[in-house]
């Protein structure tokens, strides 16, 4: 998985995307305040996890990035017709 992130919530953090499509190395940086702090990790551990995917997923899809089951995130370069059709971005849960 190519999504990292750096900072806390409720408060700035910064997306790291690196397309995982073979060969390519495109990569975007972004930044988003996330003002909700999520569930706490005793609370759920797997919304702890992934509150940063699940809140960024809106905005990966308007970069153009798509996320493919078993290939990670795409890019929009590789989502175009002209590589393949990916399937759309599944719901938050089913990526970090």
């Amino acid at each position: 998985m190519s999504l990292t992130t750096a900072g806390k919530t409720p408060g700035p953090v910064r997306f790291y995307l690196a397309c995982d499509h073979r060969g390519c190395d495109a990569r975007t940086t972004f930044d988003l305040v996330i003002p909700d702090p999520g569930p706490s990790r005793d609370d759920d551990l797997w919304g702890y996890l992934l509150h940063h995917a699940h809140t960024a997923t809106p905005h990966i899809k308007e970069l153009g990035w798509a996320y493919i089951n078993g290939d990670g995130y795409w890019c929009p370069d590789c989502c175009a017709p002209a590589h393949h059709h990916p399937r759309s971005l599944p719901g938050p849960t089913s990526h970090t």
